[in-house]
């Protein structure tokens, strides 16, 4: 067959996303060859290299062929029945698997729901398979990538299970179909609940190698949804361990999309991959679709039902839904039904969330055992959990730490204004002028912090910024991280100093841990919710010359998929990765880092235990030391109650994170589960061992760690003293007790103490602070000292002032001043380079439109008047494997510094040499560093480099006298400033 008629069957064969069915209708191209052909070229490809005419008369000879247009017809007839055929089986065997839970449902849904009264139970049919641990992992596993460890099989033998719920049976399709048996697996959906990095991703692809590997006949793809922080990790993964499933990647602009969307028409695959927003972009395309599993990878994103992402995802179509999550249960219980909402929408239905929110509700209160032991048990039918402590696998273990720290004489500071509403408050009260630290630079971190205070107090400065309309919680929990994170409070004009980090006492303590830990070669994540927090952290690497990356939501996926690279790579000189909790918690492997700083908590405790995680998995070889800052007597420590109680609410339905092998699992469990509570309903209390700033400041980080683990320990202490319990061993039973000990009365007593302690209202006083209870608005008249009042009497002026008839509030005096008109300053012109970046060579050259670069129109294979054209760029700015723009690549191309040549993220060659995103001859010429690209060493020309040594030494000499040049002129611009 000639390659025209080889494009044109490509072209006009139907091919149906659903199942196909034999036909006896023949076809113009056989299944192998379709998929060999449509592996090997593009169909996008296909299309530009006919001309036009020719592609219209194609494509209206394939819209005449009444054979072809039959052929189609039929086969989207036998989808349709297909699919009807499943479904009706499916939820036979759904009802089934009902039934016998059908105790443990009803305790979950209300009387009213009569549920059951609908289900029709047809044993006659079908029947119930237990549960059948498999032996080895499926053929299309790579083996080379290494073998799957025995928790993941037995993790891949649950899913089977719950996919298959019987054995195959003669499906009746059978009778549609002449000579063809196909055998119909129907099951149920379920949650892979594994903690994080116990490999749940390799999991589902076995899951998917499976199927393929036993159902009979074609099967429709599979659909996964996941951050984008993870779903570079999804491809990898893909191609690493199933690299014979077709997989493809649904993400990008809206041309990048327009393009996928026109190249799977035409193209056969079993794995799809997108995102949660490019999939609210393109529901309607994913729902025109049919679609064997649907997976949502970190699955308690439809945690939320009455969100516009859960609403649409509730609503597309598919034969079974997985939902994997390490953190299946974390605020509350209605969260709980989001997800299970999702797996059975016709039993969960809506008129079931109340029960949910009444069982255990924080705001009033409210706690039912019954209803907890229903949940949990009903949890532990569709889910399974492991944790790392439970599984064969050699990761070391985490050392966790809330570390207290005092407040600085600022954070101090602007802590009373805003409780009190004064606009002046006396420095002299809040900074003690006997202070002297024995580290100079917090001296003069110190004295910059007292100076921009009182400039600002003269000037009247931020006085309507920071009172502006905001949550009083979120202000006082921003000033425990930094006070320049309120609007106003920043100086300006703002200069990087000292005073940034004597600022913060949390920026201390990362400071001081920074300086222990990275000159003994270890890598630390920083993590924290606030962006602003993240600038402060930045400010400091720039300060103390520390090399670090930074992840959140504004990050682009090339480059997040660049920056993991680096910081995992040996030989990097990354140090510090500043993420953002939400943004950067999900999925990835940092493994190469043995420190975790929590900046600040998260109200939902499972969100910072899945940033903990992104250190320790598998893969870790050192112990991880996870540092939580909290700031002693603020309104952070009192949020320690309610994150302590949405802990326990998990630990209660998904059981222990304890490892021990202890026969008595109920009590150590309850031992456990009072810890938990015991640490959040003590931080009230308060301890006169707390470190004060002076002693902080001085102190080493050991000191300042020591001092918090024994400040935790009194409090636990003098909680159970208050509560009256008895000091229990590692295993629930009173020291000192005998072995004929009561068990029964232990666990009453501990139902007695969880209620003691759940009894009270979570709740975060603001106004409390120093161990008094500031009123709203101005503050109680006892609690405000009087030289405060007697500055802000004197601070009061005449504000206002008649101009032109009409009444203005000032601030101050008046004084007239012109604003001149304001020019912004002109961009200096960016030059360009003096030889064609293919050739090195002189003569007729043209300029590239966005860079230096330079070319000539015959090494860019242009004419000369398509070289003339205005804005031309050279080609560098697409990849010169699959032709996308930067755009379409995600905003990021990685450009050799050697060669003529650029790649995307998909199709960057390895190995490759990092550069950074800026080079000196560029620099020199007037482009800085961009976002969009990011130079290397291809490797290509690391290949030249080594074979022709005359070619690299000229290079050499160009890179030398451009940075030799960049320094002196860095050096000339510092002295005029």
């Amino acid at each position: 067959m000639d390659s025209d008629h080889d494009e044109l069957d490509i072209m006009t064969t139907p091919i149906i996303t659903g199942t196909l069915f034999p036909s006896s209708t023949p076809i113009a191209v056989s299944t192998t060859q379709m998929r060999r052909s449509t592996r090997d070229r593009k169909p996008t490809r296909i299309l530009e290299t006919m001309q036009p005419n020719q592609r219209k008369r194609k494509v209206s000879m394939t819209a005449k062929d009444p054979q072809s247009k039959k052929l189609k017809m039929d086969e989207k007839k036998a989808n349709t029945v297909t699919a009807h055929v499943q479904k009706s089986e499916r939820d036979q065997r759904r009802n089934i698997w009902l039934s016998r839970n059908r105790n443990v449902l009803e305790a979950l849904i209300p009387t009213s729901a009569r549920f059951f009264d609908s289900i029709r139970n047809d044993n006659h049919q079908v029947t119930y398979t237990p549960f059948h641990a498999l032996e080895e992992q499926p053929r299309l596993i790579n083996t080379a990538s290494g073998g799957m460890k025995d928790y993941q099989l037995h993790g891949l033998s649950y899913l089977v299970y719950m996919y298959k719920n019987g054995q195959p049976y003669t499906s009746l399709l059978a009778s549609y179909i002449a000579d063809a048996y196909i055998r119909v697996l129907i099951g149920m959906n379920c949650i892979l609940g594994d903690e994080m990095g116990l490999g749940k991703t390799l999991q589902t692809l076995s899951l998917f190698a499976y199927i393929a590997e036993t159902h009979k006949g074609l099967v429709d793809p599979h659909l996964v949804i996941c951050p984008l922080s993870v779903l570079s990790a999804w491809e990898s993964e893909t191609s690493r361990w199933v690299p014979s499933l077709k997989t493809v990647r649904f993400h990008g602009s809206e041309s990048e999309r327009k393009r996928l969307r026109t190249e799977l028409k035409n193209t056969k695959y079993d794995i799809v991959l997108t995102t949660y927003e490019a999939y609210t972009r393109e529901d309607s395309w994913f729902k025109s679709r049919r679609w064997m599993y649907l997976v949502l990878d970190e699955g308690h994103k439809v945690k939320n039902s009455h969100t516009q992402v859960a609403h649409s995802i509730q609503n597309l179509g598919s034969m079974y839904r997985l939902v994997l999550t390490g953190t299946p249960v974390q605020n509350n219980l209605v969260e709980l039904w989001g997800l299970v909402h999702f797996l059975y929408p016709f039993v969960f239905t809506p008129e079931t969330e109340q029960r949910f929110q009444d069982s255990f509700d924080m705001t009033r209160g409210m706690y039912e055992s019954s209803f907890l032991k229903a949940a949990e048990k009903f949890l532990s039918i569709i889910m399974l959990r492991r944790v790392k402590a439970n599984v064969n696998i050699n990761v070391p273990p985490r050392v966790e730490q809330t570390v207290f720290i005092p407040l600085t004489e600022m954070q101090r500071y602007w802590t009373y204004r805003i409780l009190t509403g004064l606009d002046n408050v006396s420095l002299e009260t809040i900074f003690n002028s006997k202070l002297e630290f024995q580290d100079a630079a917090a001296n003069e971190g110190r004295q910059e912090a007292m100076q921009l205070l009182e400039s600002q107090m003269k000037t009247g400065k931020a006085k309507n910024e920071y009172n502006r309309l905001m949550n009083l919680l979120m202000k006082l929990r921003q000033i425990c991280d930094h006070p320049y994170l309120v609007k106003g409070i920043e100086p300006e004009p703002y200069h990087i100093g000292e005073h940034i980090v004597a600022a913060s006492s949390k920026l201390i303590a990362i400071d001081k841990i920074l300086s222990d830990v990275l000159p003994k070669g270890e890598k630390v994540l920083i993590f924290s919710q606030w962006t602003r927090m993240l600038d402060m952290l930045e400010d400091m690497m720039h300060l103390r010359s520390i090399k670090y990356a930074r992840l959140d939501g504004d990050t682009r996926r090339p480059r997040r998929t660049l920056d993991i690279k680096l910081f995992q790579h040996e030989g990097s000189p990354l140090q510090v990765y500043l993420i953002s909790t939400k943004a950067g918690g999900l999925g990835i492997n940092l493994t190469k880092a043995s420190t975790v700083i929590m900046a600040d908590s998260d109200w939902n405790p499972q969100n910072d235990l899945q940033a903990i995680a992104r250190a320790h998995r598998i893969g870790q070889t050192k112990t991880v030391h996870v540092y939580r800052l909290i700031c002693g007597g603020s309104v952070e420590d009192q949020m320690l109650d309610r994150i302590r109680r949405k802990l326990f609410l998990s630990m209660k339905l998904m059981g222990s994170d304890n490892g021990s092998s202890s026969s008595d699992e109920s009590g150590l469990k309850s031992t456990e589960l009072l810890d938990i509570l015991r640490k959040g309903s003590s931080v009230l209390v308060g301890s006169s061992d707390t470190l004060d700033l002076q002693a902080f400041i001085d102190a080493p980080i050991s000191t300042i760690l020591e001092t918090s683990k024994s400040r935790e320990q009194a409090r636990d202490a003098k909680l159970r003293n208050d509560m009256k319990v008895e000091d229990t061993d590692d295993h629930g039973q009173a020291l000192g007790a005998s072995e004929t000990s009561d068990t029964e009365q232990l666990v009453q007593d501990a139902e007695e103490e969880e209620r003691k302690l759940l009894s009270g209202i979570a709740q975060v006083r603001c106004r409390f602070f120093d161990g008094k209870y500031f009123e709203r608005n101005k503050g109680s008249s006892d609690d405000i000292p009087e030289e405060w009042k007697q500055l802000e009497k004197r601070a009061r002026q005449q504000n206002i002032v008649v101009i032109s008839g009409i009444p203005h509030i000032v601030n101050g005096p008046i004084e007239v001043i012109r604003i001149p008109d304001f020019k912004p300053p002109k961009k200096p012109p960016m030059e360009s380079e003096d030889f064609c970046i293919h050739c090195r060579d002189g003569g007729d050259l043209y300029l590239c439109s966005w860079c230096p670069r330079v070319f000539h129109s015959d090494c860019r294979e242009l004419t000369k008047a398509e070289a003339k054209r205005q804005f031309i760029p050279c080609s560098q700015h697409s990849c010169c494997s699959c032709a996308r723009s930067t755009s379409d690549a995600g905003g990021l191309l990685f450009r050799c510094r050697t060669c003529p040549n650029a790649w995307c993220e998909d199709c960057l060659p390895e190995p490759f040499h990092p550069i950074g995103d800026e080079i000196p001859e560029f620099a020199l010429l007037g482009l800085g560093q961009q976002d969009s690209a990011y130079f290397i060493y291809c490797s290509d020309c690391m290949v030249e480099r080594d074979a022709n040594s005359s070619w690299w030494q000229e290079w050499q000499q160009h890179f030398t006298q451009a940075e030799e040049q960049f320094e002196k002129m860095r050096l000339e611009e510092m002295e005029m400033a």
